[in-house]
């Protein structure tokens, strides 16, 4: 069994048309947003997109990954292929290639990208690029690091043999997070991962305006080295976490007695602004969504980005273009709804027809449509450079992205199903 060469078809790790769909749109959006943001910037304004971008994608980094990883559907078949611990780690390390080329691809477009040439000061834009590349492989590795090997610390605070402070909070002064026990690890790691980027990045950053190359590069080099060394002193017992972890995470997410029983789901009631004929089915897919993607903290942080942005007196192209990447990015979020692990092929063709499912999925990614406005509305309420028709034409342009990214991924769905039961 451990010398099969390669995972039967079934069980390999499939992304499936809409997940291939839905990563190339977010992939050309973020590309088109750097193309334009760079465009005209000189070396100083680079670096600092650059770092800009650095730490928003650490930020996503660390709130996706566990969300990728866990729970692995091929675990249960791994278990019989007994794999070695090392095979078990580069199976595991392989979607981290994708996450990768989400942040590389237009990480390269913001240090080179120019329509009159931009062949000027090649070596320092190299080195500002090779900088932000070191620290967010080093910061995918880091988390990939904690999020892969959780398992035995999450046990342990679920069995209560770690986290008693936490307990004693929790019991005595009522404040904690309304999470089973057993996921309060992976919100610290949350925290954790992104703390370490920040300190990270704002090392090279002194560095790199005080013209000190080793401070530069050495936060960078120190981070990815120590993220690899992590990865491998767990290379040869990789197979205890890999299996200890996504079995609890696959207990919390699929409802077994770690169930998530003390979060409150969406209240049907508050969506009184669905229309009734799939007002069921909208709740039913946030309650899916909001157990696989806490997307709040990514909206939260994307909006934080922004008022930074303008904090800093932006050009309006930049501020363009980084708005079309986050609405980009949080409806292309939706595709989750159609994976397997969230509504197998059967739910998704016979409960409703598609033109409902694109309704449905329209009004579940307009659930943000007012924070997103509310965001908009605080950048003009103190930025004169934008007024409220400013506002009401991105909060328009957000109802254009939730229709677009509901029916994208409705047809992208039907058009599979189609082909595999023609």
């Amino acid at each position: 069994m451990q010398d099969a060469p390669h995972l039967p078809p079934p069980f390999r790790r499939r992304t499936g048309t809409t997940g291939r769909l839905a990563y190339g749109l977010l992939l050309a959006v973020l590309g088109y947003a750097a193309a334009l943001l760079a465009d005209g910037l000189d070396v100083p304004s680079r670096a600092a997109a650059l770092r800009l971008w650095t730490l928003i994608m650490s930020g996503a980094i660390a709130v996706t990954i566990p969300n990728v990883l866990l729970p692995d559907p091929n675990a249960p078949m791994l278990q019989v292929l007994n794999w070695p611990p090392f095979r078990l780690l580069r199976y595991q390390l392989r979607p981290m290639r994708a996450l990768w080329g989400l942040f590389a691809g237009p990480a390269a477009l913001l240090a080179y990208f120019a329509t009159d040439g931009g062949g000027q000061q090649f070596g320092t834009k190299t080195a500002l690029l090779g900088q932000s590349l070191l620290v967010l492989t080093g910061v995918l590795l880091y988390s990939f690091d904690h999020y892969a090997t959780i398992g035995r610390r999450s046990q342990a605070w679920h069995e209560g043999r770690a986290g008693q402070w936490y307990g004693q909070m929790v019991e005595e002064a009522g404040q904690g997070v309304s999470v089973p026990r057993g996921l309060v690890p992976a919100l610290f790691a949350t925290a954790r991962c992104f703390l370490v980027a920040v300190i990270v990045l704002v090392a090279s950053a002194i560095g790199t305006r005080a013209g000190l190359p080793l401070l530069a590069w050495g936060p960078g080099v120190l981070l990815l080295a120590a993220s690899s060394a992590l990865l491998w002193r767990h290379r040869g017992t990789f197979d205890q976490h890999f299996y200890q972890t996504n079995a609890l995470y696959t207990e919390v997410l699929g409802g077994g007695s770690v169930a998530a029983a003390a979060r409150d789901p969406v209240p049907f009631d508050a969506l009184y602004w669905v229309p009734r004929r799939w007002r069921p089915a909208v709740w039913a897919s946030l309650r899916q969504f909001d157990r696989r993607l806490p997307l709040g903290r990514l909206v939260a942080l994307g909006h934080l980005a922004l008022w930074v942005l303008c904090a800093q007196g932006a050009a309006p192209d930049a501020v363009t273009a980084y708005l079309l990447t986050l609405f980009a990015a949080q409806n292309a979020a939706c595709g989750l709804l159609v994976t397997a692990a969230a509504a197998p092929p059967s739910f998704q063709l016979s409960l409703q027809s598609p033109l409902d499912w694109a309704g449905t999925r329209t009004f579940v990614n307009l659930r943000w449509l007012v924070p997103h406005a509310g965001s908009l509305a605080l950048v003009a309420l103190f930025d004169a450079t934008y007024g409220w028709t400013w506002v009401l034409t991105w909060s328009g342009i957000a109802v254009l992205f939730a229709a677009t990214a509901g029916i994208v991924v409705t047809l992208a769905t039907e058009v599979q199903a189609r082909r595999r039961f023609s």
